[in-house]
């Protein structure tokens, strides 16, 4: 046995030895959750035991939990601009559950304006430098969690064309998988290729939060740049979401979002939703006479570029019981299908070339406050995934961007974007499974501990390859991941610090091929790595309004499936990526003042990255790959101001400066590096974002409310090779972008009917993007949305 396999022996050994604890007897426990009348939680409602006078208030997800001796009790509940409510409860030595829905006092709510701190600020003010969406106003809008997220402070999402294509997810200059996504604290790499941001509607979810450099250890991550965690709308009992979106492009997007609740405690969630486009929006493209060779810059129509997509999920379990505040297990069914147009630029016309992906997921979610022990929690989360992939590229037709062919005299053997002509099928089996235990020692100290387990496992064939399968042989990759954090709150509560440790563990077997042609075979490559990572964060409020943030980290980021394994088409394998190493270090200012009726939040931070063996994507003609950058350096700067006056009107202004830079002095062979404080090319340094929304109460009825809402995107230029390649007036670069994006929506009977209208680049501008990929010019859209409770 090896060192590295007892000390994951004895780590889960600790896990195990965790659930031991004393039984605490002669107690009575109530709990619950308190939201308001559209089920969004109170944060800091009073529950008190009036003849105790003893009480709790609620947490930022609105529960509480509190302990007495047994008895008879007058419970009082009660927050500010709310209807107190007074129930007799008698309580035995068993847990009892109360759940309560407030009234808003309309008398005390013309007069009060703060009403207690939102759950989007409670984040904000977490030592951690972290952005927090609140999701619900722009639910009624017809945006995916993309759309949404691209208007962020440090976020860049490049996408390489319209609905369902490719992109790349930029987070202050790191990229790809350098961030990880989770669902409600579940990683989104095991939901597979056909649930991801720009499919997932925003009206299944309440809240996004954006983690910038350091990573709580809770998500069990190995992100070297940040995190992005969405949770899912699970605070009204009893629900049903359907809403239908169509527009340009022959787009349509369809979902049903349901939640069930019966008085036993027994709930069901049901989601499903349906997304499809002809991607047929024009590009200015260089067009090839089939007969005579002849090439005229024309603007044409994309021609194979559909999408579709379909998820269906459901989830089944109990809430806020003796053994679980959360059990529930789930089943995900979701399948894609994509044409593919081009390769990484428009030179390549592609007729035929498609990708197919299903997958079936069973999901396990667990989680206990106070378990055995007061102040001891914890929360399992587990995923299977069974997924069916197809790489499909086997026409011997020449396209141009009219649509026309002409069938190869030569080179039969070739596809349109493969070498050789491919029918390249894999399945993937996934399993992850994560536990967190926490404990709160006092009201100023806890201690966090998380284990992430996971083994990727992918087995292909392809009948009509000359050359050997890299996958007929399983290639394995397995990862583990232990974090230990500690949390510390002084000044009376104005400090708040985190300690962190993680340690890492990868272990890959790949089969690559080896030699040419017909004499290719497998060779079997094996990746093992063990890295050690730790860090602090901690936050000061200077008062009430005003705070600072500091952080530093020291991580590791371990190679993912598709860096080192490829998709079977147009990103190559590459089997001996090494693990990325970052120093990291954030600081930041976050002010807030409420005066009258206006509201206002500024926000400014500064970032300093010294990555090595970073991971970065390469175009190879048609086709990319990932490999290692030595090293680089990031100065990176961002800032936000938000004014909302009386929650009539938005104005929000965020921009960000990345210049991040080639750190490698020499080659590997000694020589003097002349991409040496290069900037990083195919990445934009300077960006942002300018938004305005208007809302109208009494429109049209007593109930009818109408938003409206301006954005702006800007995108300084950049080039798309290394800017010391080539002579200033042949180097190629993504030219500056400015777009408009106009929407006006209308809600009725507290938005029980919704209706949507939006115009997307507004101005037509001829927008450039991932790899100086043409994007979609003015697009409309509509969506209709009902939801009854």
């Amino acid at each position: 046995m090896t060192v590295t396999q007892k000390m994951y022996r004895y780590s889960l050994l600790i896990f195990l030895l965790s659930f031991i604890f004393s039984l605490s007897y002669g107690q009575a426990t109530l709990l619950g959750k308190i939201t308001d009348k559209s089920g969004e939680p109170l944060i800091g409602a009073a529950i008190v035991f009036e003849e105790l006078n003893k009480g709790v208030v609620t947490d930022v997800s609105g529960t509480y939990n509190i302990n007495v001796e047994p008895g008879s009790y007058t419970v009082k509940i009660s927050f500010v601009g709310y209807k107190s409510h007074v129930e007799m409860i008698r309580l035995s030595e068993k847990s009892q559950t109360l759940n309560l829905s407030l009234e808003e006092d309309a008398n005390i709510l013309s007069d009060v304006v703060v009403m207690g701190k939102s759950e989007t600020t409670e984040t904000m003010e977490r030592p951690f430098t972290v952005s927090a969406i609140d999701v619900k106003p722009l639910k009624i809008q017809n945006l995916d969690i993309n759309q949404i997220l691209n208007t962020t402070t440090g976020v860049r999402i490049r996408e390489e064309g319209g609905l369902g294509s490719n992109f790349n997810f930029s987070l202050n200059g790191f990229n790809g998988s350098q961030v990880k996504f989770f669902i409600d604290g579940i990683p989104m790499d095991y939901f597979g290729s056909s649930l991801s941001l720009n499919n997932i509607p925003s009206n299944l979810i309440s809240k996004i939060e954006v983690y910038k450099g350091v990573v709580p250890v809770h998500l069990g991550s190995d992100a070297l740049g940040g995190a992005i965690n969405i949770t899912t709308n699970r605070a009204i009992k009893n629900y049903l979401n359907v809403s239908y979106a169509f527009g340009s492009f022959n787009t349509h997007r369809a979902s049903l979002i349901g939640r069930f609740t019966d008085k036993s405690g027994f709930v069901v969630n049901a989601n499903a939703f349906f997304n499809y486009s002809d991607n047929n929006y024009t590009v200015d493209a260089e067009v090839v006479n089939i007969q005579t060779g002849k090439v005229t810059e024309e603007e044409v129509e994309r021609f194979h570029d559909a999408y579709q997509s379909q998820t269906v999920q459901l989830e089944g379990g109990v809430e806020n019981k003796s053994y679980a505040d959360d059990l529930f297990l789930g089943l995900i069914l979701s399948s894609n299908e994509k044409e593919i147009q081009s390769g990484y630029n428009l030179t390549k016309v592609v007729g035929e070339a498609f990708t197919t992906d299903k997958a079936l997921i069973s999901t396990l979610k667990y989680q206990k406050k106070d378990l055995l022990v007061n102040g001891l929690s914890l929360t399992v989360n587990s995923t299977y995934k069974y997924g069916e992939s197809m790489r499909v590229d086997t026409s011997s037709r020449q396209y141009n961007w009219r649509g026309e062919y002409a069938v190869k005299d030569l080179d039969v053997r070739s596809g349109e974007i493969s070498w050789d002509k491919t029918e390249f099928r894999f399945n993937d089996n996934a399993l992850m499974a994560s536990a967190n235990i926490s404990y709160t020692i006092d009201e100023r100290q806890s201690i966090a501990l998380n284990n992430t387990y996971s083994r990727y496992r992918r087995v292909g064939e392809d009948p009509i390859s000359y050359n050997a399968v890299p996958f007929s042989e399983p290639n394995i990759l397995t990862k583990n991941i232990t974090g230990l954090s500690y949390s510390l709150d002084l000044v009376e509560g104005k400090l708040r610090s985190v300690l962190f440790g993680k340690l890492l563990y990868m272990d890959a077997l790949t089969r690559d091929g080896e030699g040419t042609a017909d004499d290719d075979v497998l060779v079997a490559i094996n990746n093992k790595q063990t890295q050690y990572g730790f860090g602090a964060a901690t936050t000061y409020f200077l008062s009430d309004n005003l705070q600072v943030k500091a952080s530093y980290e020291h991580t590791y980021r371990l190679p993912e499936v598709l860096e080192m394994f490829g998709n079977g088409l147009q990103i190559l394998s590459n089997p001996n990526l090494e693990a990325e190493k970052s120093q990291n270090f954030n600081i930041g200012l976050l002010g807030k003042k409420r005066f009258n009726r206006n509201y206002i939040l500024i926000e400014a931070g500064y970032l300093y990255r010294l990555p090595e063996n970073l991971i970065r994507n390469a175009a190879l003609g048609q086709t990319s790959t990932y490999e290692n950058l030595q090293s680089a350096r990031a100065h990176i700067f961002e800032g936000v101001i938000k004014y909302t006056y009386n929650d009539w009107l938005n104005l929000e202004v965020n921009g960000t400066y990345q210049n991040i830079v080639n750190n490698q002095k020499y080659t590997s062979a000694g020589g003097e590096n002349y991409l040496y404080e290069d900037r990083l090319p195919n990445m934009p340094f300077l960006f942002g974002n300018a938004k305005a929304g208007v809302i109208f109460n009494n429109v049209g009825s007593e109930t009818g409310k109408l938003s409206v809402n301006w954005s702006t995107l800007f995108v300084e230029a950049f080039y798309l090779k290394w800017p010391s390649q080539g002579s200033q007036e042949s180097k190629y670069d993504i030219p500056r972008q400015i777009s408009h994006d106009l929407s006006a929506s209308y809600a009725m009977q507290d938005g029980k009917y919704n209706l949507s209208l939006s115009c997307t680049n507004i101005m037509d501008s001829k927008l450039f993007d991932n790899f100086m990929l043409q994007k979609p010019g003015r697009a409309f859209n509509v969506k209709l949305s009902y939801f009854i409770q």
